[in-house]
């Protein structure tokens, strides 16, 4: 019994001797910048694992050793701060870190301060991108960054739009960037198999994206070697912060409308003039004894005896509805932080049943263990529904489709209803539509009311991204890293076609299905040393190897003649077996690659890039490519002669930079293009081999060869900034489809590497605090780029290429010495006076050749003025010209942000100038076959003596007006400003957001696509018929019956808790 009463009292006086060797230290951590309490902050002994917290209040309590003289406390976005203990309260206040993204930028593989970076790289802040009414990130880009060309190429939701940095860079391949993501190049374009498209970046929820990085130059885009030369778009993901948990809920409900839509004939002026082109045609026959002879347009009554005056836009487009959800959590402490979100997006189109529904997620997780391991990973997950009704008309290759929507919308004559009387759908035959009272005519092509509600064309993807690494932090100055990352795209496509009216109802109607299977993994293995010698030489030296393997996999059926029409889905009962069509494919690609970045006294800087690839792809002889950039940079204004200049008062930063070296491109080329392939058939009954692709094993590398200069400056510390670069890219190699005589028995074009072409131009950035006071400020930022393009060699004999616009129009032609991708017309002289005539210019004698669609007795079709036959009458062929550049010289966006008191207003204007469009819609608005027609025809000459540039209206005439071929007078200039975004909102006072515990609260009105200032006549020049397709490159400024894009208006709520 005694020994345990003294053991008791041994311990009792041991813990007070432990407690007596202790003190306790309280304190409150606040922010230098205004006053308000920090939570989360770390309380730290140093060189003790004794850490504590700052509560929601920022106070925080700390049992210490008696022996400790200092704390240190430590918060992400604010400088560490070691303070002395004086005593048992110890206050400290906070300054923040100048660490974010006007200071550190992403390099590829690396990160490093923007102030030692060389290269041509600009940064885009996620917060440009958050709460937008967009289907993908990528659409918010416009005007964001220079030298970076954002276009928006139709009204159908979630298609991909065109990006291009520094101009088109190739003619067979894409011209598209590459786009890496948390370290891992994911798939892009248009994956849907359907006529709702499905934009692979759609996945990411731009409230996710914590930053951007654009690389332009080969000293930063040549680490991605031989898919570097269309630039590198670098995209970081939000990941959490130290502290406590964060939770962020964003919200916005939205409209959006058609704009601009071309004003078209009523039924009444529809049918005058369709029975004035009769007559003037010598055909219009209402009293003809024979039925089956009459030929003329009448109006006629509906159910209710009202005249029948259908505006098909009605039907076609829609005011849209949406709205957006977003909920995240992040947080974490010393040693692990997270960050998840979870959001849901619905979003309606212009055009009916066009919808586009998104449900996400994400989770990231980062873990320190000890001084050496840090390990971490992602996973994101996202199902997406791209619904459509049928083709719209807008995707590429969909431009002359009969059935388009944006087409129907606006060649479906306005006295005729979708129903007849009875309230069934008004069908002519199986792909036209009732004719009314009209007589000897079609008046459309597909009932677009039967269409939109019967038919359908959906697509849903399922799309999983993640990674996961390890790093070994070896040294102080040495760490390893491995990365596994992967990129699942499931896109599954169910269409039906009724039996009724459209595309498949001459066979009974028709279903169809697919599934299609994209997968890629990414393994990066890096090591990486930095160190500092002498306390001036910087030296960082990186070392990887990284291999990656992308597979595709793809079934499907299509089953037509529906046998019991009150189904509509691919498993009821077809008479026509199932049709099965099924794909494969395969790429890798393995590399090996080195940076090194070094400087001197932050005063000289080197940086220096090389990397080897080997791609599946290319021919035997040619996988293997080297591909390398080096940078060079002075800092002027770290020198004693500026200072002693006195320099230094006026500029805070002065550095001159230039980069050269080779990258290349594979992005576009198929998996298997070196190959030649058979194809299976028959012949008299017998299986055959047939011939099916012409194959090259010669086939490599597109290189570009880069030359960039430039210099950038900051005045005021860095309060204003200026960059400006000149920059030429010389593109070697390119993959052309050479044309083959036919006797050669090719069954395809071969692709070799045979074409140049270059790239050049000027880019400059000012952006800053122009004014910064305690209740307003005002940041502005301007950018703007010069490109001029210009092809140098074509395959031997060749001097220049036509490229088709759906196969039907050739609109575009690209010539050596010229620009790829002009317009390719014929000129005109206008309309004749005297006799209503369009007047063509004939390219070989530059005489003046008048058109009539019907000649009377002794009158040709094709005359001279003088009245005698231009025998070899007009064609493209014979007297097209290369009429007009269609790459805009000039584009650019300037950014501005307001802030008075709580009050912030956002206006981002785009622009692209130097360019001209082909408004291939504007022919059909003029057609003189049954199609309606724009209001531009109430113009049209009518008497001898009339000036008007409308011709005289003849039935039939599909050449004066431009649908034969194209015509200059289709042809207008580009030019436009835009009003691409704006956002006004107020954010509610800081006392009163305490009060009921929450940290921030803001309410917005934004809009999108507001104000366009253009002469173009049609609905947005940015629109294009051919996108991002191969075709897009050497076809871009086409716009052939395309939906336009819709003006959006939101309203929303951020909460921040």
């Amino acid at each position: 019994m005694k020994e345990k009463l003294l053991v008791s009292f041994l311990l009792v006086v041991m813990s007070f001797s432990v407690l007596a060797q202790q003190k306790k230290i309280t304190g409150k951590v606040t922010s230098e910048k205004d006053g308000l309490p920090i939570p989360g902050v770390s309380v730290v002994v140093p060189g003790a694992r004794i850490v504590a917290q700052t509560g929601s209040d920022g106070v925080y309590s700390i049992a210490i050793p008696n022996s400790t003289a200092s704390l240190t406390f430590r918060f992400i976005g604010f400088a560490s701060k070691t303070v002395s203990i004086t005593g048992s309260t110890l206050n400290v206040a906070l300054k923040e870190e100048n660490n974010d993204l006007t200071d550190v930028i992403v390099t590829g593989y690396a990160t490093l301060r923007k102030k030692d970076n060389i290269g041509s790289i600009s940064t885009i802040s996620g917060k440009d991108l958050e709460n937008k009414p967009v289907q993908s990130f990528d659409q918010a880009l416009g005007g964001k960054a220079a030298g970076v060309q954002i276009t928006i190429p139709n009204g159908v939701l979630n298609n991909p739009p065109v990006i291009r940095i520094r101009g088109t860079n190739s003619i067979s391949l894409s011209s598209y960037p590459l786009i890496v993501i948390d370290g891992v190049a994911t798939y892009t374009g248009d994956l849907s198999g359907s006529s709702a498209p499905g934009n692979a970046l759609s996945s990411i929820n731009p409230n996710d994206i914590e930053r951007l990085e654009v690389l332009k130059d080969a000293a930063a885009s040549a680490i991605y070697g031989s898919r570097g030369a269309n630039g590198v778009i670098l995209i970081t993901t939000k990941k959490g912060k130290t502290g406590r948990a964060v939770v962020n809920f964003d919200t916005w409900v939205g409209s959006t409308k058609p704009r601009n839509l071309p004003v078209l004939l009523d039924a009444y002026q529809y049918t005058d003039l369709k029975n004035e082109g009769l007559r003037n045609a010598g055909t219009f026959d209402n009293t003809n004894p024979v039925l089956a002879n009459r030929k003329y347009f009448a109006l006629s009554n509906d159910a209710s005896g009202n005249v029948i005056n259908t505006n098909w836009y009605d039907y076609v487009y829609r005011t849209g509805y949406s709205n957006s959800n977003t909920l995240s959590i992040s947080g974490g402490n010393e040693f692990t932080n997270y960050y998840m979100s979870g959001s849901y997006t619905k979003q309606e189109g212009i055009v009916a049943n066009n919808n586009y529904n998104r449900k996400a997620g994400l989770f990231k997780v980062d873990h320190r263990e000890g001084k050496i391991f840090a390990v971490g990973g992602k996973l994101s997950y996202s199902n997406e529904e791209n619904l459509s009704a049928t083709s719209t008309g807008s995707l590429a290759g969909e431009a002359f489709g009969t059935g388009g929507l944006g087409r129907l919308a606006i060649v479906t004559a306005p006295n005729v209803s979708p129903y007849n009387n009875d309230g069934s759908y008004s069908v002519f035959n199986a792909t036209t539509i009732g004719r009314g009272a009209n007589v000897g005519s079609d008046v459309g092509f597909y009932n677009p009311a039967a269409v939109l509600n019967l038919d359908r064309s959906n697509n849903e993807i399922n799309h999983i991204q993640g990674n996961i690494y390890l790093q070994a932090n070896i040294t102080p100055w040495l760490n390893a890293k491995s990365t596994y990352g992967i990129d699942y795209i499931f896109s599954d496509n169910d269409s039906f076609a009724n039996p009724i009216n459209g595309g498949s109802a001459a066979a009974g109607g028709s279903a169809a299905e697919s599934l299609n299977k994209n997968k890629r993994w990414v393994l990066t293995n890096t090591v990486q040393a930095n160190r500092t010698f002498a306390q001036k030489h910087n030296v960082s030296l990186l070392l990887g190897n990284e291999q990656q393997r992308s597979t595709s996999l793809g079934f499907g059926a299509s089953r037509t003649t529906l046998s019991d029409p009150a189904f509509n889905v691919f498993a009821a009962g077809y008479a026509t077996p199932s049709v099965n069509v099924a794909n494969m494919g395969e790429n890798y690609l393995v590399s090996f690659f080195s940076g090194l970045t070094y400087d001197y006294d932050k005063k000289y800087y080197l940086t220096a890039n090389v990397r080897q690839d080997e791609y599946s792809a290319f021919g035997a002889d040619n996988k293997k490519g080297v591909f390398y950039g080096i940078g060079l940079g002075w800092e002027i204004a770290n020198e004693k002669f500026w200072a002693k200049a006195g320099l230094d008062k006026a500029f805070s930063s002065f550095k001159i930079r230039g980069s050269y070296g080779t990258v290349g491109n594979t992005s576009g080329l198929g998996n298997l293009a070196s190959y030649s392939f058979y194809s299976t058939g028959l012949y008299n009954g017998s299986p055959t081999l047939v011939p099916s692709q012409t194959g090259n094993d010669q086939i490599g590398w597109e290189s570009s060869k880069k030359l960039d200069l430039g210099f950038n400056f900051g005045i005021l510390n860095d309060r204003i900034t200026v960059e400006a670069a000149y920059y030429k890219n010389s593109l070697d190699g390119l993959i052309y489809e050479v044309p083959q005589v036919p006797s050669a028995g090719l069954p395809s074009r071969p692709l070799l590497n045979i074409a140049s072409m270059y790239n050049k131009g000027y880019e400059f950035t000012v952006s800053g605090d122009a004014i910064r006071s305690a209740s307003f400020s005002w940041s502005p930022s301007f950018n703007i780029s010069y490109n001029k393009n210009e092809i140098t060699s074509l395959s031997e004999g060749l001097t220049q290429f036509i490229q088709a616009t759906s196969t039907l129009e050739s609109a575009s032609i690209s010539k050596v010495g010229g620009p790829l991708g002009m317009i390719y017309a014929v000129q005109t002289a206008g309309v004749d006076a005297a006799t209503g005539r369009r007047i063509f210019i004939e390219k070989s004698t530059g005489k003046k050749v008048l058109y009539q669609q019907v000649a009377p007795t002794g009158q040709f079709r094709y005359s001279y003025e003088d009245g005698t036959e231009a025998k070899n009458g007009i064609s493209l062929n014979n007297d097209g010209i290369a009429y007009r550049n269609t790459q805009p010289k000039f584009s650019g966006g300037f950014d501005n942000t307001f802030r008075y008191k709580q009050f912030d207003l956002g206006l981002t204007f785009t622009f692209q100038l130097g360019f001209y469009i082909y408004y291939g819609t504007n022919s059909g608005l003029r057609d003189q076959r049954f199609w309606n027609n724009s209001e531009d025809m109430l113009r049209r000459w009518t008497a001898p003596g009339q000036e008007t540039d409308i011709p005289k209206i003849i039935n039939g005439d599909n050449v004066s007006n431009g649908s034969s071929f194209p015509i200059d007078v289709n042809v207008f200039k580009g030019d436009f400003l835009k009003l691409r975004s704006a956002s006004f909102g107020y954010t509610l006072p800081k006392d009163f957001l305490t009060k009921i515990r929450l940290s921030n609260v803001r309410i917005y009105v934004s809009g999108n696509n507001l104000l366009i200032f253009t002469k173009y006549p049609g609905s947005d020049p940015e629109v294009s018929s051919n996108g991002n397709s191969i075709a897009g490159n050497s076809a871009q400024g086409v716009e052939r019956n395309s939906v336009g894009n819709g003006r959006v208006f939101t309203a929303g709520l951020s909460v921040k808790f």
